[in-house]
């Protein structure tokens, strides 16, 4: 019976070629449209889900009072913190400190990379991250001064690297940028995913900035405030709970403003949290927007729907023409509930085949779209481990399935309600409900458009405003 309904519904869409390619475009376009968003926005909630302890890694937020005034809402604050933190709670696993350096220029005998982001950290920082190193030791990689651990691309660039073995290249020494001294590689790891926080190509030992840079404000200070923290929270520890202790830190170690000259507030921010949800100055990555985000996801959805509401538009516009052969089909003996299963099984076959159709549009507007977003994505986005990927992975068989049903199921119902007698005597005709649901649904489906375009066009205008504003003052 299923074969005979997949033979009855393949003979029909193929008998009437016009109708089934409208709709199979139709539903495409809706389609390919709905996964472009839905990669960049799996990508956006994909954000350094890649640690293994993710979970459990915070930064502190440090906000500062100047007479009962907020002038600092940031993520620098002072050395110490995250060691006193440390040492203060039994409750913090790890910290690592981190200063950005900003663009560096690698020389290597008479080789010169410029352009290379650098990152000061602790030691502690590559077994709270997971960064993978292909070549050195991990847990020592980072002690001494003078060490340096570098991105597998940055290895190729200095030491001409063709294949996978980087072991002869650690201990290699180089330059970074005007320093007199070498630094020792000592480790090269794989290079940083897209979807992290943290960009860089290159790990200096944190004991360079304190020691070969002779800063020692770096080391353990309470008033020099131009560092960043990261914590570890044991498993089972509750972050929120543990933001309440941290009055009592800063009372202890601050005495209100006796220390720094500043009233000091610390609370920690989920790493997870940290691109979507980010409202401090100091940034040391990119962030993004979940508002952004969300409503993203909600466009597509919109998008998706507005493919649905024309096949069912479609659909029942063909009613008509499709009386006669539930007629004929009724008084052979098929009962309503195999004609709901065969009118269903077309759904199927139509939406599996502009599933197909908008995997190869995708495919095909992929390099303008990754362009247009300025990141490296692909469908593989939409599978990721993480949230995000359960989440949209979970999405698209609920769209699939909720396509077949949503915009099969009426045309279904209505085509199979038909009564044989009236429709081969001629006397057919569309009930009042189902032409106020045509209608409605025609109206809708424009009220959507209407409403994604006005909403594109706005956004266009304004971002076209801002980008040429007249400040007052020549930037150049």
């Amino acid at each position: 019976m299923i074969r005979n309904y997949f033979k009855t519904a393949w003979r029909n869409l193929w008998k009437n070629k016009v109708f089934s390619l409208i709709n199979v475009l139709g539903l495409s376009l809706g389609m390919a449209a709905c996964l472009l968003i839905l990669q960049y926005v799996n990508f956006e909630l994909s954000y350094d889900q890649f640690n293994k302890n993710a979970a459990s890694i915070y930064r502190v937020i440090n906000d500062r009072y100047q007479n009962s005034k907020l002038i600092q809402h940031g993520t620098i604050t002072y050395s110490a913190v995250g060691k006193a933190m440390k040492d203060d709670y039994p409750e913090v696993l790890n910290n690592a400190r981190m200063v950005p350096m900003g663009e560096q220029i690698i020389t290597y005998k008479e080789k010169k990379i410029p352009k290379e982001q650098a990152l000061a950290v602790d030691n502690s920082f590559l077994s709270m991250f997971s960064y993978p190193m292909i070549a050195g030791d991990q847990k020592a990689a980072l002690k001494d001064a003078n060490t340096v651990v570098i991105s597998e691309t940055l290895a190729r660039k200095i030491f001409n690297v063709h294949g996978n073995d980087f072991d002869p290249y650690v201990g290699q020494m180089i330059k970074v940028s005007q320093d007199t001294f070498p630094s020792k590689v000592v480790g090269i790891i794989k290079d940083v995913p897209e979807n992290s926080l943290l960009q860089f190509d290159m790990l200096v030992s944190y004991q360079t900035v304190i020691h070969t840079y002779n800063y020692k404000q770096a080391d353990y200070d309470f008033t020099d405030s131009d560092f960043w923290h990261f914590i570890q929270l044991k498993p089972s520890v509750d972050y929120k709970a543990f933001d309440a202790k941290l009055a009592a830190f800063s009372q202890r170690h601050f005495q209100g403003n006796k220390v720094s000259g500043s009233v000091e507030k610390f609370y920690l921010q989920p790493l997870l949290n940290a691109h979507l949800y980010s409202d401090t100055e100091y940034e040391l990555g990119k962030t993004g927007s979940y508002m952004v985000v969300w409503g993203l996801l909600i466009i597509a959805l919109f998008i998706i729907g507005i493919a649905w509401i024309n096949y069912i538009n479609l659909a029942t516009a063909r009613s008509v023409e499709r009386a006669m052969e539930v007629g004929v089909s009724k008084v052979t003996g098929a009962t309503q509930g195999q004609l709901i299963r065969q009118f269903l099984t077309e759904s199927l076959i139509i939406n599996i085949i502009a599933l197909g159709v908008a995997m190869i549009m995708v495919a095909l507007a992929q390099s303008f779209f990754n362009g247009l977003v300025q990141h490296q994505l692909s469908l593989s986005y939409l599978f990721q481990k993480g949230f995000g990927g359960y989440v949209i992975s979970a999405g698209l068989i609920i769209v699939v399935l909720t396509g077949v049903f949503v915009s099969g199921f009426y045309p279904a119902f209505v085509l199979s309600s038909f009564k044989p007698i009236l429709v081969l005597k001629g006397k057919y005709s569309s009930s009042k409900k189902g032409i106020i649901l045509r209608k409605s649904l025609v109206i809708g489906q424009f009220a959507i458009t209407v409403v994604l375009i006005t909403g594109s066009f706005v956004v266009y205008k304004q971002i076209k405003f801002m980008n040429g504003q007249k400040l007052g003052v020549n930037i150049d």
